[in-house]
């Protein structure tokens, strides 16, 4: 986890050391849709499993420190925040049963009488540290086409579960094994005489998520996926 976390900052700094272009302060907002999963799990030793497929609308924030270190290419490490959200859940009925199910069932306390709970929505609160590189193509003076790959690492800090039959929510601050993913950016970089903005079309590339104790899953459990899903995102830079 550690070499996960540091090596690109190793490389950041060295970079820093040694490179003589452009460096910059970046700020990035970033929207994005996923189909997070298809896969099964079992809730507290029942004698059918569950198949889950998880769909989700995230967002996130973070702050980056960018550096040219080519005329064309420019690498970056930020820190920030990201919600990844679970909006939709559908699994197929036990014992073959006709019909979809939209929730699954929730390890949840209530210190009266614990009636079975269940969840159609939740969320992970993380911190996310990214490590990216991007190449430009010149279309025009202060105007190119921006290509760009991310390594994003997550580390849960809490979550947050709609309840059914309950209260409105249940919060935890349950702790997971880093998480994390990659992605490929598309998008154009226009230059001003002290900022820049890059927009850019969001492509998640592959994405492994952990298990969750409130689903009675293994904390070690991978959750992987690859593609399914889009986003955008949105860097406006300040030249330092």
């Amino acid at each position: 986890m550690l070499k996960v976390i540091f090596l690109p900052l190793a490389i950041l700094i060295f970079i820093s050391a040694n490179g003589q272009n452009k460096k910059s302060i970046e700020f990035s907002f970033i929207g994005r849709y996923d189909r997070h999963a298809d896969y099964v799990s079992n809730f507290a030793g029942r004698v059918y499993n569950d198949t889950n497929k998880l769909y989700g609308t995230s967002y996130g924030a973070n702050i980056s420190y960018r550096r040219k270190i080519s005329n064309s290419i420019s690498v970056s490490l930020g820190i920030g925040y990201y919600k990844l959200k679970v909006d939709k859940i559908k699994g197929s009925m036990p014992f073959n049963i006709p019909g979809t199910r939209t929730a699954r069932s929730i390890d949840y306390n209530d210190t009266l009488i614990n009636l079975l709970y269940s969840t159609s929505k939740y969320h992970y609160n993380n911190l996310a540290l990214t490590f990216g590189v991007n190449k430009i193509v010149v279309l025009r003076e202060s105007l190119s086409l921006d290509f760009g790959a991310e390594l994003i690492g997550y580390y849960g800090i809490s979550q947050c579960y709609l309840l059914f039959d309950g209260p409105n929510h249940y919060s935890t601050d349950n702790s997971k094994p880093l998480e994390f993913g990659a992605n490929a950016t598309i998008g154009v970089l226009k230059e001003y005489k002290k900022f820049y903005i890059r927009p850019a079309l969001l492509i998640p590339i592959y994405q492994k998520l952990k298990g969750d104790k409130v689903f009675y899953e293994d904390r070690n459990m991978n959750i992987s996926k690859w593609f399914n899903g889009m986003g955008l995102t949105l860097r406006i830079g300040k030249y330092i």
